[in-house]
């Protein structure tokens, strides 16, 4: 529960970092030359997908060890990995993390199941325990 607190948090970060970019790259005027090699608007745009890329790592890194712990398979082709330049190491596509995140969400809801089957049951004991114990008292 604390761990998915600090990763929200953790990415409200990123996210609210990428806007700022965004809005700075938006609010920059449009040059004539847009081919140059010096230039306000193409330094925030590369800025801009650094930190696109940055968010995504993240993202991906939080998905990758949420994996491990649910011992659930990582995607093995190469399709569902991306390493771009200046990347540590390589991070999830889009479409593998929608479908590893779904993956996951399926067996936490599992786990949870069990566990909330397994609580019922013990309640309910509690509850016979405690009505033929107020009956045999009378």
């Amino acid at each position: 529960m604390l761990e998915e607190i600090r990763y929200r948090w953790e990415l409200r970060k990123y996210l609210k970092a990428q806007r700022a970019l965004y809005r700075a790259y938006e609010d920059l005027p449009l040059e004539e030359d847009e081919n140059a090699d010096v230039s306000p608007r193409r330094g925030a745009r590369f800025e801009l997908a650094y930190q696109t890329e940055a968010t995504d790592y993240f993202r991906s890194k939080y998905l990758i060890e949420k994996a491990y712990r649910y011992h659930m398979p990582l995607p093995k082709d190469g399709e569902s990995w991306i390493q771009p330049r200046g990347a540590p190491e390589p991070f999830l596509t889009t479409e593998a993390a929608q479908k590893l995140r779904a993956d996951i969400r399926a067996e936490q809801k599992a786990e949870w199941d069990y566990w909330a089957n397994r609580l019922t049951l013990v309640l309910a004991l509690i509850g016979s325990i405690f009505g033929v114990l107020a009956y045999f008292k009378k």
